[in-house]
């Protein structure tokens, strides 16, 4: 195939020699069913005669995809012998050892095609330089961007000082991050000096000149007023940058730390306030991550345990200072907390301290867990109960020996007494002595039966007080019939004086008869002692639903109103008797509540000047189950009845 070609005479103009562009003509191979195989070129023009040749260029276009890159696929380049629609497209090659750019064109010539090559290197690169600047400038607006979102994200601004113009620029967002206008800082060291809270000015200046004469980053704190009066806490952080040894501009910048500081403030607060109440409390405060070893124990270590806090192990060091006799049952009873979800744990066991000795400790924790239930954190204090426990059992042995001795004393007293009652009864039978002598038996026999009383009263409160309360034998009782028979009773003793019992029901209950009459005679009586002379006294039974109501009035004086608050508790008095009946001891209304209550009721008292003094007692219409919780004994009558 030859190497140039004369063209036709419409095409002369095309190929003249002193044309720049090189043509080649292309002439399509096909197979003998006519189907396309390649593109042989067939003619050249001058300009393409020297890039095939300096290209290494071979006959077939099939070859040249190995030297030129972007040649278009065989396909696209037989649609232009089908439509007649041209083709352009660019391709690269080194020509010469030099890489270069063409613009490619194919247009249809018969069967076959004209490729026109024009060089385009310069253009190409202008336009890539071109590229790369845009490029160079979208990626520096981009850091630009992510510069300002991170200081915005990150609440801070950057600043550069400079010494050759004294001037101090900031980042555009200073303004609002100290909540000023636009241009509100300025750009001088004194305008951003005047926005400092005013006190900390010449520190934070000399700061700044410390700063520019520093080796390496320095920073600083200060802290500036907003212009709605809020104080706003700042960090400067800057490095100097120098030339021959001259500072001559300095770097930086200023991160609000304001939440930052008010959360170490509030930590420091924290953890002072946890250390002085460790002391003061003087428990040993713990804190314990259930996943590891490792326990926090607070300063008291040393004052209760022995130990300092450093001394003090993780929680296998702790199992192991645990009293034997406690271990099991203590570790169970912490494994039980953590493994079942509860919120808090207390245990009350003996711990060794430093020197060997055992003390009594009351460990209470709290318990954190995350949204999963999982345990993340346990919080506790030990508390030191060794005094307590043995001032508690001093105290139980004391009860114990007082109850012993009062017992004693009560059973002791009553023979001897008993023997002066008999003794002063059978003298005043005796017809035989004197009015004298059956006076002063009367007497004998009287205080005889006071101090009786007496004794009836310190043994029902030593019961109330130091054996869990007064026992109960309960059964079926009719409260009305215990009402009349105790006021018989004290009408005998009180001659002259009206007692009126009133009754409305039946009346019916499992009550204790005895102790219930205990009630009625000490309240009756204690009407009796404090009531108006001439007054009646009355007495009300009545039922109310399953409730049985007892009332106790008499006319009088009212009992004074600070009073009324204590007028149950031992020992005290609710006025100035007129006679000399009762205990003297202030019990009876102490007894009469412990028994109400014993009952499951209550006892409760008004008093007016209108209407006098009432005393109400509600009792349940079944006392067994109220005696069961308190100790009361239950015959075997009360379950039938």
């Amino acid at each position: 195939m030859s190497s140039s070609w004369v063209p036709g005479p419409e095409l002369a103009w095309q190929l003249h020699a002193e044309c720049p562009d090189a043509c080649i003509l292309f002439l399509a191979v096909r197979d003998e069913a006519g189907a396309l195989l390649d593109f042989q070129w067939t003619a050249l023009n001058p300009a393409a005669e020297a890039l095939v040749k300096g290209l290494c260029l071979g006959p077939s276009l099939s070859t040249w995809g190995g030297v030129l890159r972007g040649l278009p696929e065989r396909s696209a380049l037989g649609g232009v012998l089908a439509t007649g629609t041209p083709l352009s497209f660019e391709v690269h090659g080194r020509l010469d050892g030099v890489a270069r750019c063409y613009r490619a064109r194919a247009l249809r010539r018969g069967d076959g095609f004209s490729l026109w090559l024009s060089d385009i290197t310069e253009v190409s690169e202008q336009r890539h330089a071109l590229r790369e600047e845009l490029e160079k400038e979208r990626a520096a607006r981009a850091r630009e961007e992510h510069l300002r979102l991170a200081l915005e994200t990150a609440r801070m601004v950057t600043w550069e000082w400079s010494e050759a113009r004294l001037t101090l620029h900031w980042s555009p967002n200073a303004e609002a991050f100290f909540g000023h206008p636009p241009g509100g800082l300025g750009d001088t060291m004194e305008t951003f000096l005047e926005r400092v809270l005013p006190g900390e000015r010449t520190r934070v200046a000399e700061a700044f000149l410390q700063g520019l004469c520093a080796e390496g980053p320095y920073t600083f704190q200060f802290r500036a007023p907003w212009p709605d009066g809020t104080l706003r806490c700042y960090e400067v952080v800057g490095q100097s940058f120098r030339d021959e040894g001259r500072p001559t501009r300095m770097l930086g910048v200023v991160m609000d730390c304001t939440e930052r500081e008010q959360s170490q403030a509030a930590l420091r607060e924290a953890e002072e306030r946890f250390r002085l109440v460790s002391w003061a409390t003087n428990d040993v405060v713990w804190d314990w991550n259930p996943a590891g070893e490792h326990i926090h124990w607070g300063e008291s270590c040393r004052a209760v345990l022995g130990y300092a806090s450093e001394e003090m192990g993780g929680i296998s060091w702790w199992e192991q200072q645990l009293h034997p006799d406690d271990r099991d049952l203590v570790l169970r009873s912490l494994e039980h907390v953590l493994s079942s979800g509860g919120e808090s744990w207390m245990a009350e066991y003996r711990f060794r301290r430093k020197d060997g000795t055992y003390v009594h400790v009351l460990d209470r924790g709290l318990v954190t867990r995350d949204a999963q239930g999982h345990t993340l954190r346990m919080i506790g204090s030990m508390m030191d109960i060794t005094e307590r426990k043995r001032a508690v059992e001093r105290m139980q042995e004391e009860a114990q020996f007082r109850e012993r001795f009062i017992g004693i004393l009560g059973h002791d007293l009553r023979n001897p007494l008993n023997a002066i009652m008999l003794s002063a009864r059978q003298l005043r039978r005796r017809g035989a002595i004197s009015p004298m002598q059956q006076q002063l038996a009367q007497r004998i026999e009287t205080s005889a039966a006071r101090m009786g009383n007496m004794i009836s009263d310190i043994l029902d409160l030593t019961r109330a007080r130091l054996s869990g309360g007064i026992p109960l034998h309960l059964s079926p009782t009719s409260l009305p019939a215990v009402c009349r028979q105790v006021v018989e009773e004290l009408t005998v003793a009180h001659p002259g004086r009206d007692i009126l019992v009133q009754a409305e029901g039946g009346g019916e209950g499992i009550w204790d008869p005895e102790r219930l009459a205990q009630v009625v005679s000490n309240l009756v009586g204690n009407a009796l002692e404090h009531g108006e002379r001439e007054g009646p006294v009355f007495v009300r039974c009545r039922d109310d639903a399953d409730r049985q109501l007892l009332e106790i009035s008499n006319p009088g004086t009212p009992i004074p109103g600070h009073l009324l608050a204590t007028l149950f508790d031992p020992f005290r008095q609710g006025g100035v008797t007129r006679s000399g009946r009762g205990s003297g001891l202030g019990l009876g209304l102490f007894i009469v509540r412990e028994l109400v209550e014993a009952h499951g009721g209550q006892v409760t008292v008004r008093s007016t000047e209108e209407e006098g003094t009432t005393f109400t007692v509600v009792l349940p219409r079944d006392a067994r189950v109220a005696a069961q919780g308190g100790g009361g004994v239950l015959p075997e009558e009360a379950h039938t009845g």
